[in-house]
C-alpha cells in the first residue's frame, strides 16, 4: 500500500536516462556511502509512509479513497464525486502529508550529507543503479548478504 503522494528530492531522482547521460564511474567510497545512507533513507521513507498512512486513516478515510481523490485532484477529467465536507477533510490531511513529507525530505537529505555525499550524487548513483548493470552489479556486490 502506497500513498499516492510523496514528495522528496530524493524520489525525484529517479528521472528517466533519456533525460541525462547515466554517470558509470563513481569511487569505491561513494558507493559505500551511498548503501549507507540508502539504508537509512529507506528507513526514512517507510516511517514517514507509516505516518502519513496514519493521518489519512485518522482523518475517516482508506488510503484507497485518499488515492482516488488525490488523483482527481490532479487529473481534473477524473471526476468523482464528494461531498464538501469530505472535501475539506481531504485537504486537511493533504497538508498533513505535505508536511510529513517535507520533513522527511529534510532528513533525507541531512541522512545523505551524513554519510558524505551530497544530493546530487546519491541522485546520480540512484538513477545509474536504476539503468546501468554495472553499478548495479557494483552496488549489490557490497550489499551485505542476508
Amino acid at each position: 500500500v502506497c500513498l499516492f503522494l510523496i514528495f522528496s528530492s530524493v524520489a525525484r531522482a529517479q528521472v528517466s536516462s533519456s533525460q541525462i547521460p547515466v554517470k558509470e564511474n563513481f569511487e569505491p567510497e561513494e558507493i559505500q556511502s551511498f548503501i549507507k545512507a540508502n539504508q537509512k533513507v529507506a528507513y526514512l521513507e517507510k516511517t514517514s509512509e507509516n505516518e502519513m498512512i496514519k493521518a489519512v486513516k485518522e482523518k475517516g478515510f482508506t488510503v484507497e479513497r485518499f488515492n482516488e481523490i488525490a488523483a482527481s485532484q490532479q487529473t481534473p477529467e477524473k471526476h468523482i464525486n464528494i461531498e464538501q465536507e469530505e472535501l475539506q477533510s481531504f485537504n486537511s490531511v493533504m497538508q498533513k502529508v505535505a508536511d510529513i513529507s517535507k520533513i522527511t525530505e529534510n532528513k533525507m537529505n541531512a541522512s545523505i550529507e551524513e554519510e558524505g555525499l551530497d544530493v546530487v550524487t546519491y541522485q546520480q548513483i540512484v538513477l545509474a543503479y536504476q539503468n546501468s548493470t554495472k553499478v548495479k552489479q557494483e552496488v549489490d556486490s557490497l550489499l551485505p548478504k542476508e
